[in-house]
């Protein structure tokens, strides 16, 4: 599930950008292959820090917190804003 929200604002970015999986992919440095799976949302065949290096490729600003939780222990969330 950590995955699937980048893998997402991937997939909308190059479709919002009319890019081809060959136009994509040479803008991530990837083989059209690869540029097919993030298009399928084939995220596990990619890193959390894959896909940060996608997005930034993108142009978005990738946000990583860290903060004291006040319960026993912590939890993992995603926020992708719109």
């Amino acid at each position: 599930m950590v995955k699937a929200s980048p893998t997402l604002r991937i997939h909308r970015t190059i479709r919002r950008r009319g890019l081809t999986q060959k136009e994509a992919a040479a803008l991530l440095g990837v083989k059209q292959p690869q540029a097919s799976l993030l298009m399928r949302n084939r995220s596990d065949n990619f890193s959390m820090a894959r896909l940060i290096d996608f997005l930034t490729a993108f142009g978005h600003d990738v946000q990583i917190t860290v903060r004291p939780t006040r319960k026993q222990h912590g939890a993992l969330s995603v926020a992708v804003p719109g």
